[in-house]
């Protein structure tokens, strides 16, 4: 995974009406193009899945349809089926992995080999990166005992982390007579497994986040910045703002974010007023973000102004210029910066650490918005004044804490936010699979306009094979992470 793979005050609310209701439960579905069959009812026997009936009162035929929940019971029964003190699967049985008792989860068994559709997981599960490989592979097992289809088989291959071992996996997998690939990790691999899917004509969704490797057949299950900044700066320029800084740190990510912020600004007419960049590792406490923070602020020249003000107010002694001037004695500067926004795609400690500079040098929170990435998910940032009331675009918070239950419920910790993508592409390929015509992974079928709806919310493949995702919008509040406006079910412009 490269870098790039990685209300405010009461008197500035927005309004708060939302964009549209969203359906809670536990979820993925499809509607797909040209094709008949419907989702799965979950609710029904694992044994024999049924296709939910459409009646009066089903929704319009743009909105994603939406699978039923899991019953407590069901969910339970699941859990049961994968406890984690279970033997290992056969297809993951490795030396390495023998400590990890969680890695238990075995398909439904297949009545007949042949009639089987075999979906390849192409992830890291051993090497420095198997933690977060098995944590993805556990979430698309999850996904596939929820579909409970017998003649689906999901197969794991080790990628090691490297090009090489994602080749290698890609190559046996390809030579098994896999339909569809999930995964790999990192953009790396996807450059390797890429030419290898295309000679046998099978399409991949991988949960890399660098849109560089999306297209021709590649599909990013990733949450990626362009996502994230379409949304937000949308939902923004509905609350009438119209000029925009941006403070972003060197580096892949820091690039694309401004790329899709210029490509956003171009579409709605926004104004982009400055772009400051600082070097990406930059020591805590360095003297050199203490003056980038300075310079977006513009401090040196409105100090300026105020002292001359301050001259020409001494100059008088008149009670009205008095008065004044005792007003701006209490000040640092004099007028407000050029923007209205400010967006800065950092998170952690860094963001903890600018965010105070950029209040000292009266960038005034109050008065300007600040903006993030889904890096902003993070309840630690509700313990930084300065970066209360700011805005970000992330998946349904709801539907986030949903599935952090579940796979804790079944695995007994909490997965890291990137396993619900494999669960979600997981549930996809199964739904694909209920199509019978040979061509049930086509690029038409997932480039169908309705789109899919899961742990991560609505989303439609383009021609690109970049998501268009549905997100919710976010505040940091002063104790959590506050729902400021609900994610979308459905592609229905949201600006007209």
């Amino acid at each position: 995974m490269t870098a790039k793979d990685t209300l405010q005050n009461s008197n500035r609310s927005p309004a708060k009406s939302s964009i549209l209701a969203w359906t809670a439960g536990l979820t993925l579905s499809l509607l797909l193009a040209g094709c008949q069959t419907l989702p799965f009812n979950l609710m029904a026997p694992p044994e024999k899945p049924v296709a939910a009936k459409p009646d009066s009162n089903t929704k319009a035929a743009n909105t994603p349809p939406v699978l039923e929940a899991l019953p407590l019971e069901a969910e339970k029964k699941t859990a049961e089926t994968i406890n984690p003190a279970s033997n290992l699967a056969p297809e993951i049985l490795s030396s390495e992995l023998n400590s990890q008792a969680a890695l238990s989860l075995r398909p439904p068994a297949l009545s007949d080999e042949k009639e089987a559709t075999k979906i390849a997981i192409l992830l890291p599960l051993t090497g420095q990166h198997k933690n977060i490989g098995n944590d993805l592979l556990r979430a698309a097992y999850m996904a596939l005992f929820d579909l409970g289809n017998k003649n689906l088989h999901l197969l794991p291959y080790d990628t090691k982390g490297t090009p090489t071992g994602a080749r290698n996996a890609a190559l046996a997998a390809t030579g098994e007579g896999t339909q569809i690939i999930l995964g790999p990790l990192f953009s790396t691999s996807v450059s390797a497994v890429r030419p290898i899917a295309a000679a046998n004509n099978i399409n991949v969704l991988t949960f890399s986040t660098d849109d560089s490797i999306s297209g021709d057949g590649v599909y990013l299950m990733g949450l990626t910045a362009g996502q994230q900044i379409t949304r937000i700066m949308e939902f923004s320029y509905r609350q009438g703002l119209a000029r925009f800084a941006v403070l972003a740190p060197q580096s892949l990510y820091g690039d694309a974010v401004i790329r899709n912020i210029q490509q956003t600004s171009e579409k709605l007419g926004l104004e982009l007023d400055k772009i400051l960049r600082y070097p990406s590792n930059l020591a805590p406490g360095s003297e050199e973000l203490r003056l980038i923070a300075k310079e977006i602020a513009n401090y040196d020249a409105r100090r300026w102004q105020l002292k001359q003000q301050i001259k020409k107010l001494e100059a008088l002694s008149d009670p009205k210029s008095k008065a004044q001037l005792k007003r701006l004695s209490k000040r640092d500067t004099l007028g407000q910066v050029s923007f209205d926004a400010l967006i800065i795609p950092e998170g952690g400690q860094r963001l903890l650490e600018l965010a105070p500079l950029l209040s000292y040098y009266d960038v005034d929170p109050t008065e300007i918005q600040f903006i993030g990435t889904g890096l902003w998910a993070d309840k630690k940032l509700t313990t930084e004044p300065a970066l209360v009331g700011g805005w970000f675009a992330a998946p349904e918070p709801v539907k986030t804490q949903q599935f952090q239950s579940r796979f804790n419920k079944t695995y007994g910790y909490n997965p890291p936010r990137i396993a619900s993508l494999a669960y979600d592409a997981a549930a996809l390929a199964g739904l694909l699979a209920l199509d019978t015509r040979p061509d049930k992974f086509s690029r038409a079928a997932l480039e169908n306009n309705i789109g899919f709806t899961g742990y991560n919310g609505v989303f439609r493949f383009s021609t690109t094979g970049i998501a268009e995702r549905g997100l919710a919008v976010m505040q940091v509040g002063q104790r959590e992470l506050e729902l400021l406006e609900e994610a979308p079910e459905s592609f229905e412009a949201l600006i007209n």
